[in-house]
């Protein structure tokens, strides 16, 4: 589009010059005028021409000038965007990093408040996620918060349990203990996920290359499980 412009533009500032080149000729070939007055115009469209001459260039080189300028100042809030962006989802990470340890330090004990991923999905259900530039600290938080729902959800049937008809299996457990040990049980995995997304996080925030963002161990082992 910017491109399309600026040869529009171009095009007319050339169109311009040649009409002012033209125009003495067709009113000489029109009319038969006096020495006097032709010696007038030649000068006068000489003058005009080398302003218009010197004039291209300049105005082609501010355009472009104006461009570079608009389109830095449109990466720099894009970028301040995303940083911000970034901030909050670590905040929420560290926010359910810090539910999950009171979790295993009373493992034997169930917690109405569920993990936090509100965020994430908000950031999702607008379509914001594209302005995480770097794919692969995407797909770690990505993975993080993967995490965070399996347990989630675990722990949401567990409460449902614990409200409704208690049964008991052969083994004496209900289906709540159940259920909450099979959450306890990943929260190594999810602990290493919350850790690493927010990690990778700071890199990022710092400026710093993310090297070796890899959340595909972590997915597979858990589904195994």
């Amino acid at each position: 589009m910017d491109s399309h412009i600026s040869r529009m533009t171009t095009g007319m500032l050339w169109l311009l010059l040649v009409a002012v080149l033209v125009a003495p000729f067709a009113y000489v070939m029109a009319s038969i005028p006096q020495a006097g007055f032709l010696d007038n115009v030649m000068s006068g469209m000489l003058a005009t021409a080398a302003a218009l001459i010197g004039g291209i260039p300049v105005a082609l080189w501010i355009d472009r000038a104006i461009k570079h300028r608009e389109e830095k100042k449109k990466k720099e809030t894009e970028r301040t965007r995303e940083l911000e962006l970034l901030e909050l989802l670590r905040g929420e990470l560290d926010f359910t990093g810090d539910l999950l340890n009171h979790r295993q330090q009373n493992s034997g004990n169930s917690f109405i408040q569920p993990l936090k991923s509100n965020l994430w999905r908000a950031v999702s259900s607008a379509g914001k996620l594209n302005l995480i530039s770097n794919h692969r600290l995407l797909n770690c938080i990505a993975s993080a918060y993967y995490a965070v729902d399996i347990v989630k959800k675990i722990e949401e049937q567990c409460y449902k349990a614990t409200r409704g008809a208690t049964v008991s299996f052969s083994n004496g457990k209900t289906a709540a203990q159940i259920l909450w040990e099979d959450a306890r049980g990943l929260d190594q995995i999810l602990s290493d996920s919350i850790k690493g997304a927010i990690k990778d996080i700071d890199e990022e925030l710092n400026n710093k290359p993310n090297k070796g963002i890899q959340a595909g161990p972590e997915i597979k082992k858990m589904e195994s499980e």
